[in-house]
């Protein structure tokens, strides 16, 4: 899992190779796409219909599927291939799913404000959007441009 760092939330550059923009942040290479601010506000929009359509369905799959992960204590399971797995690992890995079930409804509100931020400040918008799903479901969902 990657970490989300306020690093994430900052505006993109606008140079471009065959089409993209590659970026490196710590240990592993992204690709930004190119577009103009026009077509990201577009995106934003769309993102603020899609939103209270798409995120309720996979977030209530998400907090169903971490709270039971939770209550049956399986970050605490020793799978036989992972022994060197700590104590104090097992439970930062819980802990961060507890946040995640607590944060959800916020998390919800903030997707939608950060997608109509988007339509105001394109690129900032869609970053801070991308940052939200990276840090409720691990990975993006709509956005894997940010």
């Amino acid at each position: 899992m990657t970490s989300v760092t306020l690093r994430d939330c900052q505006p993109v550059g606008t140079g471009t190779v065959n089409g993209y923009e590659p970026t490196l942040e710590g240990n592993h290479r992204r690709h930004q796409f190119v577009v103009t601010e026009s077509m990201i506000r577009v995106m934003c929009g769309v993102l603020t219909v899609a939103t209270p359509i798409c995120h309720p369905i996979a977030s209530v799959v998400n907090v169903v599927y971490l709270s039971i992960r939770l209550v049956s204590l399986s970050h605490f399971w020793l799978p036989k291939e992972e022994t060197a797995y700590s104590f104090t690992g097992r439970l930062k890995d819980a802990g961060e799913d507890l946040l995640r079930v607590v944060a959800t409804p916020i998390a919800l509100v903030g997707l939608e404000l950060a997608a109509l931020y988007g339509i105001l400040s394109p690129r900032n918008g869609g970053a801070l959007y991308g940052s939200i799903e990276r840090a409720l479901y691990g990975e993006a969902i709509l956005t894997p441009f940010y």
